[in-house]
């Protein structure tokens, strides 16, 4: 089978990122998280397409703390946080891999863009609900049916303090 890029869209803030899957009706869906890349397989919906299977592979521009990145699945979309390694200035883009390789499948999610300088002003800007961002019932989880927000929490370990800081 080849390996095609599932559509994905991004925004960052200092200390995050925002990765969405643009994929409906999910199976089968397997995230890992490692420093210096987000992986995952997939099966899904893209728009004007039938279902097919999608493996993706993002090698991370900077380091991300695989051990407090999350991620949550609804019947519309994925929604993946890795946390940064190291909060600070934002990363100039999200990959190693050129741009010109990249734009046929990744694109700026421009409903989570805020600029580095306004983060402070923006905050939050768009990201309540992301990924269980904000309702920590909701982190961590493999599958999430949109009309059950329950969840469930399939990684080992006590996930309250992720986001403790917020």
């Amino acid at each position: 089978m080849t390996n095609v890029k599932a559509p994905c869209t991004w925004a960052q803030r200092k200390d995050r990122l925002f990765v969405t899957i643009e994929l409906k009706d999910t199976k089968n869906l397997n995230v890992t998280f490692a420093e210096d890349k987000i992986s995952f397989s997939v099966e899904g919906v893209r728009a004007g397409a039938e279902s097919a299977k999608y493996e993706t592979e993002l090698e991370l521009f900077g380091k991300i703390n695989p051990e407090e990145s999350y991620y949550r699945a609804t019947d519309q979309k994925v929604e993946i946080v890795g946390m940064k390694k190291e909060s600070g200035p934002h990363w100039d883009k999200l990959l190693t891999q050129p741009m010109k390789l990249t734009k046929a499948w990744l694109t700026t999610n421009w409903s989570l863009y805020v600029e580095e300088e306004d983060e402070e002003e923006e905050g939050n800007k768009g990201v309540e609900g992301f990924g269980g961002y904000g309702n920590k019932s909701n982190l961590l989880t493999t599958q999430v049916d949109s009309d059950d927000e329950g969840g469930v929490d399939d990684r080992p370990g006590d996930i309250a303090d992720i986001m403790s800081d917020n």
